[in-house]
């Protein structure tokens, strides 16, 4: 295979990886590519919506053609175990390829990783390939760290001021971040599992954390450039930022037709003491009603977990939420994550003020992110600074008036 058909196997994984990245559930957003002797590409897919075919079914589904000196190229190792579907493994031995090259190792303990005898004694060769690990490493990211540590991958994000400031000191409502990043920001919701908001934030705000894209969003996107020159070889974080930045504009009207598949779970972290009004739980009902699926994650901050939920309350949860509501304390950041690891939330995005930096102080790991949009346009002098905002720089970017910076969350509060 020569160098340019490599490199479009590895932009088309990467592609596939996006695509797949928002709508997979607990499973892994899986890219798979079959290529011929001479590398030139013959089918291609990705995992499908949770309970649906993984990416190496999905593909012979679309191609069953087989032949001898076929190569099949899959990010994440074909599972060996009955699940929803039947293993691929399976199914690849079957389609016999002549090469199998794989991303990553698959770290699920129900996968047999590493036992490719089974493809050696079909005469299949199997190789780990470097490269395919760095394309697809971004969007596999949140499953290979849910399963390693039992939490989910996290991102803090926040929008801040010239200053570095997210809200001016009397903490006014207002925009901070610029309209040429509404799109992208949205295409980033999409990518993720969950988006979570502090109580303050739904007090005030009543949001509603659903993926949308409208025509404005589009009209008002302007390209984004990476500033950094160098970055690290192996660096999700600053993959997910690159590839959003390369396929939003192109992606956007998928984005939108599949807009119901996309939607990640929204979950709120509620003061006891100071319950949201009426307007966000009729916002939230009406959600549910339109994408007909409860997708609410309820977390309670109490200072006694003895005493019941408040009844009211209660009702509501069980309109909007598949789970019951969860009481937690304010230095309980562990269990929030714990538990949604065991829902099998891979991805996690915070919508930073004051309370995540706080309530997740000590548990964010070297892997976890933090994405902050400062608007050079706009100034909040003498304002609240976002507490990330000085952290060490892994990749900037450029958009508009607006410069995104990827940190590394070094210190605790």
């Amino acid at each position: 295979m020569n160098a340019e058909k490599r490199k479009e196997t590895y932009s088309l994984h990467s592609l596939l990886g996006f695509l797949a990245m928002g709508k997979t559930g607990a499973n892994p957003p899986v890219s798979a590519v079959l290529t011929d002797e001479t590398g030139s590409i013959l089918a291609s897919a990705h995992t499908q919506k949770f309970g649906g075919y993984h990416a190496e079914r999905e593909l012979y589904s679309r191609y069953p053609n087989t032949g001898e000196n076929q190569v099949l190229s899959v990010s994440l190792e074909p599972c060996t175990h009955f699940g929803k579907t039947p293993p691929c493994r399976d199914l690849v031995i079957e389609k016999k390829p002549k090469e199998i090259k794989l991303g990553w190792k698959d770290p699920n303990p129900l996968v047999s990783s590493g036992d490719w005898e089974k493809y050696a004694e079909s005469g299949i060769s199997v190789t780990l390939d470097p490269m395919l690990a760095k394309v697809s490493l971004p969007f596999l990211q949140g499953f290979l760290h849910r399963i390693k540590t039992g939490r989910p991958w996290v991102w803090i994000k926040a929008a801040t001021s010239i200053e570095g400031n997210y809200a001016s000191k009397e903490k006014r409502k207002e925009r901070v971040s610029s309209e040429e990043m509404d799109l992208y920001l949205q295409v980033f919701r999409a990518k993720m599992d969950a988006i979570a908001v502090g109580p303050g934030t739904v007090f005030v705000d009543s949001p509603s954390l659903h993926f949308r894209i409208t025509e404005e969003m589009v009209l008002t996107q302007k390209p984004g450039i990476r500033v950094t020159e160098l970055e690290p070889f192996f660096e999700a974080g600053a993959g997910l930022i690159s590839s959003l930045l390369s396929y939003t504009k192109d992606s956007e009207k998928l984005h939108r037709l599949e807009e119901e598949v996309y939607q990640p779970f929204r979950i709120f972290c509620l003061d006891e003491n100071r319950l949201p009004s009426e307007t966000f739980f009729a916002k939230q009902r009406e959600l549910t009603e339109k994408f007909g699926v409860k997708k609410c994650i309820f977390f309670i901050l109490t200072e006694d977990d003895s005493k019941p939920i408040a009844k009211e309350l209660e009702e509501q949860i069980k309109i909007l939420s598949p789970y019951e509501g969860i009481l937690i304390y304010s230095d309980e950041g562990d269990k929030f994550l714990e538990i949604l690891g065991e829902l099998g939330i891979n991805t996690l995005l915070c919508e930073a003020g004051s309370f995540f930096p706080n309530f997740l102080q000590n548990e964010l790991s070297e892997e976890d992110r933090v994405l902050e949009i400062r608007n050079e346009k706009k100034s909040i002098p003498n304002g609240i600074p976002f507490v990330y905002h000085n952290e060490p720089l892994i990749s900037e970017y450029q958009v508009g008036s607006n410069r995104i910076f990827i940190r590394k969350p070094q210190r605790s509060i």
